[in-house]
């Protein structure tokens, strides 16, 4: 199929041509975001084919042309302005054959500059082997867009600045030499950046990946890392269910803890190994992830249910959270945490998870993966748990955890209320604490405590809180009672933990009133 395409400001111009006698398709999702976009709402004024159903259109002839309203900031998506656009492709074109070759045309003035790891055939043209490269393979112009070298083999497509380049140098080094197996590695690899008034993160695709961050946002390297190692999980080595990419509905497997959470630990660890963030910042990102794990979600959810069910679950979390589910990163991060140590403590430091991924790889890349391929090469390097950290609701993390390093609550028997607030506004109210049995609700807003105007909440104290729900004024009693523990601190003890992170203890920093 070809594409001429128009950007103007908010809406791009598609003129297609495909084959007359068959359906044109809009896919429903993002790969790599897991929930269903409904993107094809986007597309206006379809000439050239009848409708069909909400995302697939009859073609009449073999030209066909329609707007897209283009105003998303979701780097998943795309976005057209005066002066600039990304396009994620995947978001606005249809396909018909998969594995026919996809190619698009774009009309922008000379000055402008494009970035694509699309094979260039023209000025401004471009053209990808099949379908699933084409929606893989992000464009973004601009005649202010810069290309910023990082190493060789990578750079940093943007119109805005970006620090800590000789770090996120030595981030991508390190990975190269723990994850690279073959000369794949040697090809051009694109981080498309953007600053923007909202924080959507970053989405990986196998030659790039597209990050999207607020101004006040400065730890980047995490991010990078998370997206770059995804190069390797996720695109090059799959779970089995999504070797082949069903871009109408949900794609459902229970490996999501190993494509994210342990991505993002490898990516975490990449940091501590080559030395971009100190003993202190890593012990303290170890500990906040592990305080999301201690609220009552993580006894109502497994890990492979977290995995499978992300499509109404964790990309459609709300403030009850929680209560009812756990993340599959944070907690597939710990997973591959306990790995780690594992084979580190077996082998006496010759191995890590990066052997076990590399083996993964070198056995299963054709085929992908099943969680049995997972365990059983797991085994070969000493790791005998996974099976309850997976299956099992209420995983015994810490009782694994305790092996390697102290862990304390420091909080837990101390007065709360449980809750967290942001200004005068409840986010969360924890089930079963005193605020939850006393009717406080989500979203409630805090406008007197004791008498006194706002929400300042002293520890211990009885309550009398004056509340607006839903523009009704209310009044509650609270009385405290005693935290079960959501402040973790954790302390080097020795050992393989401090061999890999250091010496010393870090706190979260986040917490319940």
């Amino acid at each position: 199929m070809f594409f001429n395409v128009e950007p103007k400001n908010k809406y791009i111009y598609v003129k297609g041509k495909g084959v007359a006698g068959k359906q044109i398709v809009f896919p429903t999702w993002v790969p790599g975001s897991y929930f269903i976009r409904e993107q094809e709402k986007n597309v206006v004024m379809l000439r050239g084919a009848s409708l069909v159903s909400k995302n697939k259109y009859f073609l009449v002839d073999d030209e066909f042309e329609y707007v897209y309203s283009a105003i998303s900031k979701d780097q998943r998506e795309t976005i057209s302005t005066v002066d600039y656009i990304f396009i994620n492709p995947v978001s606005v074109f249809p396909y018909q054959d998969l594995n026919e070759e996809y190619c698009i045309s774009l009309k922008l003035p000379n000055n402008w500059v494009v970035h694509t790891t699309l094979k260039e055939i023209g000025k401004f043209t471009y053209c990808a082997r099949n379908y699933d490269e084409f929606a893989d393979s992000p464009i973004q112009a601009s005649p202010k867009l810069n290309l910023i070298k990082v190493t060789e083999f990578h750079s940093i497509s943007t119109v805005n600045n970006v620090n800590e380049l000789e770090k996120l140098s030595k981030v991508i080094n390190f990975l190269d030499s723990s994850l690279s197996i073959d000369n794949k590695d040697k090809q051009h690899y694109i981080f498309f950046f953007r600053r923007s008034d909202v924080n959507f993160g970053g989405i990986e695709h196998e030659n790039s990946s597209a990050i999207v961050v607020p101004w006040n946002r400065e730890d980047l390297l995490w991010l990078f890392a998370h997206e770059y190692v995804h190069k390797w999980n996720v695109k090059r080595l799959k779970p089995r269910e999504l070797m082949r990419i069903d871009y109408e509905r949900e794609n459902y497997t229970e490996l999501l803890w190993f494509a994210e959470g342990v991505t993002d630990y490898l990516a975490f660890l990449s940091l501590v190994l080559s030395k971009v963030i100190d003993t202190q910042q890593g012990l303290k990102s170890i500990s906040n992830i592990l305080s999301n794990l201690t609220y009552p979600g993580i006894k109502r959810m497994s890990l492979a249910e977290s995995s499978k069910l992300t499509w109404i679950k964790l990309y459609k979390r709300d403030d009850n959270f929680l209560n009812i589910g756990v993340s599959y990163y944070d907690l597939g991060f710990v997973v591959g945490l306990l790995m780690d140590l594992k084979i580190r403590e077996n082998s006496d430091n010759h191995y890590d998870i990066y052997s076990v991924f590399k083996a993964l790889y070198l056995r299963f890349k054709e085929t992908g993966y099943t969680y049995n391929d997972i365990r059983n090469v797991a085994e070969e390097y000493g790791v005998d748990f996974l099976d309850e950290l997976v299956y099992k609701r209420d995983p015994p993390i810490f009782k694994h955890l305790s092996k390697y390093v102290e862990v304390e609550f420091v909080d837990r028997g101390k007065p709360y209320i449980g809750i967290r607030l942001e200004g005068n506004k409840i986010t969360f109210v924890e089930d079963g604490s005193p605020a939850d049995n006393a009717g406080l609700f989500p979203g409630d807003e805090i406008i007197a405590v004791n008498g006194v105007k706002g929400a300042n909440i002293q520890e211990g104290q009885s309550l009398d809180l004056l509340i607006i729900r839903e523009g009704v004024v209310k009044n509650f009693e609270v009385l405290p009672g005693t935290s079960p523990g959501h402040t973790v601190k954790i302390k080097s003890n020795g050992g393989v933990f401090e061999k890999v992170f250091g010496k010393g203890e870090g706190v979260s920093d986040k917490k319940l009133i």
